[in-house]
């Protein structure tokens, strides 16, 4: 019995279905809901890091690409530069000839220039030719009108430079004494004042003496022609007589044809090209830089009033005065490349590079936001796919704590008594742990409580197992979903949200060009490593050498014929005898050698194929181009696997493989393979095949 001291100390008595559920919460609901969403919490966690890592990861890959990209695009304008720079030069040369030599000019030319009451003289109609227009600021005699009559002859280079490149917008030449001839024609008293003094404009002045002493092709920034051309920038170069200065000729490039035809370039994400002057001027930029930058590309400008004086970009244009570009400016004075990140109203990714001859810098800039939104995407997914999968458990958990209410309120109004059986049990319950079936009492009640608490281990246990079996199978339905949408996604990058037009079909035929040139690559590599490892298989036969080369010369001339090249076979007289080789490996030299002759060719170049049977037991084939030649430098590692011999960052194609495996080949024949060149004289190629005995 219960003394009644002992009876103070025991807790107030509860409802039975009040306890029941406190037990089960305390035992089992609490701990289940802590488990369930620390693993959520887990997976949250989780998914944040990978993201972040992958983010820096990407971002890390696209500066470097961005990078790549800047040098690159840096490297290909220089070479367009560079065109017109030696276009310069050659005009300037061709100018200091006519102005040296007397001309005789016909009467019809003559009779299309006249004066202006102000002493301008120009021409009046277009017959084909150039604009002449010489500034009344001086007295035009008999002399200025030689030196316009001297020039005339500069008409069909100046027409044929100009249509050489379509960047140049157009060309001319000035005088110390305000002579201007410029080519295409247009009516130059509509643009030009009466008495301008072309010498005070910078396309004159920063040819002369003070500013070019090396009298080199330089290029101005950007500047309003005073032709009407709007803003430019000009190629100039100056032209001297022994005495003096003489003139200065320049080929002008409109800001608009850079923007169309220099910046359109193709950039990772939302990237765009800008083009900065020596002196932090924006010479050019595409119009999606005009939001970030808060300017819009001045491409016009007015002349209702004569242009008396230089005209150049307002300040708002120079990076070394905006204060969001300042860290760039800066690094623009000390660094020819580099990489930096700004906030043009947005986080932005920044690289530059230096094109050579002008001095300009390329920078390219892409939003970050751009470059991680394929894994914000992927992170947004995978965080609606977290929400809905913390929904559905939630949802569960309220189904099931309203089912196991109801289970309780039942048991409670079953069991008539809470004896020491029935809490032991629920105890067990309440940690999980197996019913054993019900012991047999005497008391009715009892063993309907009995029953009962085994019956809802039972369901409990079951309940537990569906809980299971639901996450495994929600896994295993978000698991279909989630490889639908990643390859989606990837299909989606693959296409960028556009439809497959013909420009983008062509792109794909690249990439599909592209993928075979890579599996020709690695079966190339695969058969150099057989070779090196003396496991490639030959099967030497006698062989009409012939033959074989006539079709390889036929299969390269559709390519050669692209490139204006002509392959000549030079037929031997009289039969030649066969050769011990393997035709598979015969073809394939040939195959190698005709394509680099057509590959390492100049356009309109030629490639020769003779047969030598100078040596008693061996009969050679000779496959001469007019090509570029090879260095003296270069010639001993010509047959070394995948030397590209300074040719790694040029136009021509190739991992620098063909010739190794060519040699060997022929050495594993019992021939061999030699060569002979000279820079800017072609290359000469023997391969000597044993004679059939």
């Amino acid at each position: 019995m219960i003394g009644e001291d002992d009876s103070k100390t025991i807790a107030p008595a509860v409802p039975l279905r009040k306890w029941l559920w406190r037990s089960y919460v305390k035992a089992a609901l609490v701990p289940m809901l802590l488990i369930e969403f620390s693993f959520i919490g887990i997976y949250w966690g989780t998914s944040q890091v990978v993201y972040d890592r992958g983010a820096e990861a990407i971002t890390r890959i696209s500066t470097d690409a961005l990078e790549d990209a800047a040098t690159r695009e840096a490297n290909i304008i220089a070479r367009r530069l560079q065109s017109i720079s030696t276009l310069s030069h050659i005009f300037a040369d061709e100018t200091g000839r006519a102005l040296a030599t007397p001309a005789v000019v016909s009467a019809e030319e003559k009779a299309r220039h006249a004066y202006t009451k102000d002493g301008t003289f120009y021409t009046t109609r277009d017959t084909g030719g150039s604009a002449v227009f010489f500034s009344g600021a001086v007295p035009i005699g008999p002399a200025e009108q030689e030196k316009v009559w001297r020039t005339v002859r500069l008409d069909p280079i100046m027409k044929s430079i100009r249509d050489s490149d379509p960047l140049i917008a157009q060309i001319y030449l000035n005088t110390h004494d305000s002579y201007n001839r410029i080519y295409p024609y247009f009516e130059v008293l509509d643009i030009y004042p009466p008495k301008m003094d072309i010498p005070t404009y910078n396309f004159y002045y920063e040819a002369d003496a003070q500013h070019n002493p090396d009298r080199k092709p330089v290029w101005t920034d950007a500047y309003v022609d005073p032709a009407g051309s709007g803003w430019m920038v000009s190629s100039i170069a100056p032209v001297y007589s022994p005495a003096k200065l003489e003139a200065v000729i320049g080929i002008d490039i409109t800001i608009d044809t850079i923007v169309k035809q220099v910046l359109d370039i193709k950039l990772p994400g939302d990237g765009y090209a800008v083009l900065v002057g020596r002196d932090g001027t924006i010479l050019a930029l595409p119009p999606k830089a005009e939001q970030d930058l808060g300017v819009h590309e001045l491409l016009e400008h007015g002349y209702e009033e004569a242009i008396q004086q230089d005209t150049f970009k307002p300040e708002e244009f120079n990076i070394f005065r905006r204060s969001e570009l300042s860290e760039i400016a800066l690094a623009f004075q000390s660094e020819a490349t580099g990489t930096r990140t700004v906030t043009l109203g947005h986080p932005m990714i920044a690289a530059w590079s230096t094109i050579a001859g002008p001095q300009w810098k390329l920078l390219v800039l892409t939003s970050e936001e751009s470059v991680l939104a394929e894994s914000i995407t992927l992170r947004d997914q995978l965080g609606f796919v977290s929400q809905i999968m913390l929904a559905l458990l939630l949802l569960f958990y309220v189904v099931f704590f309203a089912i196991l209410w109801r289970r309780s309120s039942a048991m409670s109004e079953r069991v008539a008594r809470p004896l020491a059986e029935v809490e032991r049990r629920m105890i067990r319950i309440s940690e999980g742990s197996m019913m054993s079936p019900a012991e047999r009492y005497e008391i009715s009640e009892l063993q309907t409580v009995g029953d009962h608490l085994t019956h809802m281990g039972a369901k409990l246990d079951a309940a537990n197992q569906a809980k299971s079996n639901f996450l495994s199978a929600m896994s295993h339905e978000l698991r279909t979903p989630l490889t639908a949408i990643i390859g989606y996604a990837n299909l989606l990058e693959m296409a960028e949200g556009q439809p497959l037009d013909a420009e983008r079909m062509r792109q794909v035929r690249a990439i599909a060009s592209s993928g075979w040139h890579l599996v020709q690559l690695v079966d190339a590599v695969l058969d150099l490593s057989r070779i090196e490892r003396s496991d490639f298989q030959l099967a030497v036969q006698p062989l009409d050498i012939v033959s074989l080369v006539q079709i390889a010369c036929d299969k390269i001339r559709a390519e050669a014929a692209s490139q204006g090249i002509s392959v000549t076979l030079k037929m031997p007289e009289g039969a030649l005898p066969k050769v011990s080789a393997d035709p598979e490996v015969m073809r394939r030299i040939m195959a190698q050698l005709l394509s680099n002759a057509v590959k390492y060719n100049v356009r309109g170049g030629a490639v020769e194929v003779r047969f030598d049977q100078s040596a008693p037991d061996m009969l050679g084939v000779v496959v001469k181009d007019t090509g570029v030649g090879i260095a003296a430098e270069h010639q001993a590692r010509v047959f070394t696997a995948f030397d590209r011999l300074g040719h790694e960052n040029g136009t021509i194609g190739g991992a620098g493989i063909g010739l190794a495996i060519s040699r060997r080949l022929a050495e594993l024949t019992g021939g061999r393979l030699s060569f002979e060149s000279a820079p800017g004289q072609g290359s000469t190629f023997t391969i000597q095949v044993p004679r059939a005995v």
